[in-house]
């Protein structure tokens, strides 16, 4: 039973570490930098690159709830507009949603597993480096298994992936957008969502290894 208990509460926190990963890396800006240069993406869309930037802060500083909403003009082929029209608009009330409610989850999964930790080394206080061992290792197993199946299929069919997420995740289709229309699909193409998901798995296993190393040798003391 110990050792079930263990592998959920690692669980959790290794959980709570790649919701922290993902929080990191979908706010850092010279990652979309890199993905615009690389692209062209603002040459492709009609805007400058510090129109296209300006837009980008505008997305991201509204889901960080500093500031109440994505209302931003550029100008798009020699004309000036919104940037944002109203179906992008309500997409993005759903977005903001789905990230404050992942960093309500992400607070819970980090301190109810410290807790569980902590008492299951007052309780086997003789034995608490092998339960906090027992803890990353088993947990550890579980997230491979989950990052591994992710892996798998981002790889193999990213589409089938990113749209089954927005299925799970979202309860309309206005993440259906067109390119024929929507800026934003065109500022966020497949290849930016793939390079994400592939940075953030890459990130979350550097911190896994640098954590599994600094555990094991404490609990080898």
């Amino acid at each position: 039973m110990r050792k079930v208990l263990a592998g959920i509460c690692g669980f959790f926190f290794l959980t709570a570490v790649l919701l922290t990963v993902i929080d990191f890396l979908c706010f850092l800006r010279p990652f979309y930098a890199y993905e615009y240069k690389r692209d062209q993406t603002a040459a492709y869309i009609g805007m400058s690159d510090a129109d296209l930037m300006a837009s980008t802060n505008t997305l991201l500083d509204y889901l960080q709830d500093k500031r109440d909403d994505i209302v931003v003009t550029a100008e798009v082929n020699g004309y000036e507009r919104e940037v944002f029209d109203e179906r992008e608009t309500l997409h993005m009330v759903d977005v903001k949603n789905l990230y404050q409610n992942a960093l309500k989850a992400r607070n819970f999964m980090l301190i109810l597993p410290i807790l569980g930790i902590a008492v299951m080394m007052l309780k086997h206080a003789e034995e608490k480096k092998k339960v906090l061992w027992e803890s990353f290792q088993y947990g550890l197993l579980l997230m491979i298994a989950v990052v591994a199946f992710v892996l798998v299929y981002a790889l193999t069919d990213f589409y089938s992936f990113w749209m089954n997420f927005h299925y799970v995740f979202f309860d309309n289709d206005l993440f259906l957008l067109d390119p024929n229309v929507s800026i934003m699909i065109n500022m966020f193409p497949e290849i930016f969502f793939k390079d994400m998901v592939l940075s953030i798995i890459a990130l979350f296993g550097v911190i896994v290894a640098i954590l599994g190393f600094g555990i094991r040798k404490v609990a080898k003391e």
